[in-house]
């Protein structure tokens, strides 16, 4: 691998017995002339009659003359972020869900439903993480990512945060011609680059798409993930959201915009969607407790689930036998999953048209609207719609063919998701070749396309795409996809319907879900703040989001608690089980505080990666915790004596109640900033604070030294502790800060 060190700069002419240097790294030797780059496939002459030129193939295999790779530049922003997750108590939860959390981990493991991923800088963890350098980009060059699982699962959400970088990484790798998405006017730098120029929302599409088919095609098939991603490259800000997800703008002193929302039925962004999305929602129950002819059923509490797992699910409790209240007949009309189900027809179905005939005029006299009571009449109607359909379609199936009928009523009888239902449907072991599932699917298949009953015509196409999905989930599980019982629990867990675009949930895909990813695009360069919320928290308003978090415009973690906080605190009915967000916090560089510090600027820039100061002094205040469960972690620097605030009985408080403090703390501090107390004051207030809560030993330092840790160089704390100080302009206090030691409120005092 080929670096700058000591040659010649791009743009200068070097002696033609010197091979020509290229611009950036990561080039390697291709032959005697050329260099390359391997992820682009971009070229680049050092010798010969091209010497100075890149290149790439051209659709004839010759290489061609390309532009120039970009020059990377630093935008002159600060940019902070992080995610928080807030965890409803378990109690609350379980009263919501009507279970306990399940044992063998712990409860708040089990209720967490996000993965948030965050990225600060993508070259350091493309060289560190992935072994590849990732040159090119301006700066910063930042991602984040938040999946919400859908279903009480997680494990969708988990496998496409563990997946997603390093899927994308690579590929914006593969383009070192800069990149351009605003709707602004191309800078002149990257005009000349033309086509060559990518663009983050095509990449990020490619890649959450490539992410989606792996997910169906493997054992969290079943499961699913709301999704909201960012990607900083420069000033160059791009969002996509999949499922329940938003990505929202909010700025100190103008309207927050909502960049990307959930587009559901009544929404007015609804009318921007395209045809094949509008039909799409026909195909959905339009009542709470009814089926559609798609399959698709809307239960009590408003979440979707296919109309067969329901109807599977509910069978046992509404059975007589089991000791449970029989179903009046509008009710079970309305939501059984086929034709065979409304009549009530057990295996192997009617012997006769006259059979059905039979049924339909007993069942016919009970949902009538005019003979029903007590039931709403738009329902008894269409209850009674339904009745008279499906009587109709079995009465052609069987005199047009009666053991077609049966086959057809047997097949709609299994579940096709399920590992031993799929088996049962083609008549198969479930660890069946692919080549004898095909061959069994083809001939059932043909079977029922050969059937051409009036009026039958839904019922066989439902057939038909049973078989297909029956193959498909035997396919599977034969390439080591098989989700076990753990992921086919999932089949009787609804999602609400803004969630239908999202990740995964196979057994949904054909009764109204559809995988969509929306992404939007900001040029940054003033103060802002960006919001991505999945679940729970995409329920917020752009009011609530401002609200709730309107005092800390640069402490994101902060931000993003106070927001999972209201969503979970919001919610009436459904309960989720957590809430998470992400929050990254822009402002401009403060020009004046660098040339305070020329000599440090300096070595910043010969020190590649740090900015500002290499020293400075902090004051702070900490706070002692510990997961459930735990003692508190040995501390030789810890306070000898409780803090005056801290009462003597105190139990030991989780890492969460002492954010919640800090953030109490922090949240009095800048509203007296808002109101115009000078720094001197609030140094005075905060080391009051510190002496009053501070767990550290600082804190027992007296009069102006209380809280303070004196000149700090980088290298003498951890990291996170280290970043966050050196991160701070004097006077300005910190995000919430978690260490070994705790958690921690910073300020900058020289």
């Amino acid at each position: 691998i080929l670096g700058l060190g000591g040659h010649p700069a791009p743009g200068e002419m070097a002696p033609q017995t010197q091979d020509a240097v290229p611009i950036g790294e990561g080039w390697a030797r291709h032959d005697a002339t050329f260099l390359v780059h391997g992820p682009s496939q971009v070229f680049f002459a050092q010798q010969g009659d091209q010497r100075g030129k890149y290149m790439v193939q051209g659709d004839d295999g010759k290489l061609v003359v390309c532009p120039a790779p970009h020059d990377s530049a630093d935008a002159p922003i600060e940019l902070r972020a992080a995610a928080a997750s807030v965890i409803r108590a378990a109690q609350e939860a379980t009263a919501g869900a009507g279970a306990a959390p399940s044992a063998g981990r712990s409860a708040d493991a089990d209720r967490k439903l996000e993965r948030a991923v965050v990225i600060a800088e993508m070259p350091k963890t493309a060289r560190l993480a992935l072994r590849f350098p990732l040159g090119f980009l301006d700066t910063p060059a930042s991602m984040y990512a938040l999946f919400g699982g859908l279903r009480g699962s997680a494990a969708a959400a988990h496998w496409c945060a563990s997946q997603f970088h390093q899927r994308l990484l690579p590929e914006i790798a593969k383009h070192i011609h800069g990149w351009w998405d605003a709707e602004a006017e191309m800078p002149e730098e990257l005009l000349y680059r033309g086509s060559h120029v990518g663009s983050i929302a095509s990449v990020l599409r490619g890649v959450l798409e490539g992410l989606n088919r792996d997910l169906l095609a493997g054992q969290h098939g079943l499961g699913g993930c709301d999704a909201a991603l960012g990607v900083l490259i420069g000033e160059n800000l791009v969002v996509a959201c999949a499922g329940k997800a938003t990505a929202t703008l909010l700025f100190d002193d103008a309207e927050p915009i909502r960049l990307l929302q959930p587009v559901t039925e009544g929404d007015p962004d609804a009318e921007e969607a395209d045809v094949a999305e509008a039909e799409a929602a026909k195909t959905l129950p339009a009542n709470l407790g009814h089926a559609a002819d798609s399959g698709a059923f809307l239960n009590r509490q408003g979440l979707l689930t296919r109309a067969k797992c329901s109807w599977d699910a509910a069978a046992p409790a509404k059975s007589a036998d089991a000791g449970g209240v029989p179903e009046d007949d509008v009710a079970r009309i309305l939501r059984a999953p086929d034709a065979f189900a409304v009549l009530g027809l057990p295996a192997p179905g009617p012997a006769n048209a006259a059979d059905v005939r039979s049924l339909y005029k007993k069942l016919a006299l009970r949902v009538h609207p005019d003979k029903v009571r007590n039931c709403d009449p738009m329902d008894a109607k269409t209850a009674f719609e339904r009745l008279d359909t499906a009587s109709r379609a079995i009465e052609a199936l069987v005199e047009h063919d009666r053991e077609a009928c049966h086959e057809l009523h047997r097949v709609l009888q299994s579940d096709p998701f399920t590992l031993r239902g799929a088996a049962a449907m083609l008549k198969v072991d479930t660890d069946a070749e692919e080549k004898q599932v095909k061959k069994a699917l083809d001939g059932l298949t043909t079977r029922l396309e050969k059937l051409r009953a009036k009026d039958a015509d839904r019922e066989i196409s439902r057939g038909i795409r049973a078989y297909e999905a029956a193959a498909e989930t035997l396919q599977i599980a034969s390439k080591g996809g098989a989700t076990g019982a753990a992921g086919e629990r999932l089949l009787a867990e609804g999602v609400p319907e803004s969630s239908l675009s999202a990740f995964g949930m196979r057994d949904l895909r054909g009764i109204g879900g559809k995988f969509e990813v929306r992404t939007s695009s900001w040029r940054t360069g003033e103060a802002m703040r960006l919001a991505l919320c999945v679940g729970a928290t995409a329920e917020l308003s752009m009011a609530d989001l401002q609200e709730s978090a309107h005092l800390f415009s640069m402490q994101p973690k902060a931000s993003a608690i106070q927001w999972a906080t209201k969503a979970l605190a919001s919610q009436s009915g459904r309960l989720d089980s957590s809430a998470s967000a992400i929050c990254a916090s822009i402002r401009e560089r403060d020009e004046e505080e660098e040339a305070n510090n020329v000599e440090d600027a300096r070595a910043a820039k010969r020190q590649k990666g740090f900015r500002g100061p290499k020293s400075l002094r902090v004051r702070h205040l900490m706070l002692r915790c510990a997961d459930v469960g735990k003692n508190l972690p040995d501390d030789p620097n810890a306070r000898r004596t409780k803090p005056p605030a801290r009462k003597a009985d105190a139990g030991t408080r989780t890492p969460a109640e002492a954010e919640a403090e800090l953030i109490t703390i922090l949240k009095s501090l800048l509203m007296m900033q808002a109101e115009g107390k000078d720094d001197n004051t609030l140094s005075s207030e905060f080391r009051k604070l510190c002496q009053q809560h501070s767990e550290c030993s600082s804190a027992e330092s007296a009069g102006q030294l209380c809280g303070d840790l004196g000149w700090m160089s980088r290298g003498q704390s951890e990291v996170t502790f280290e970043q966050a100080a050196f991160g701070l302009r004097r006077y300005e206090f910190s995000d919430v800060v978690t260490t070994l030691r705790g958690v921690h409120l910073i300020q900058r005092i020289a």
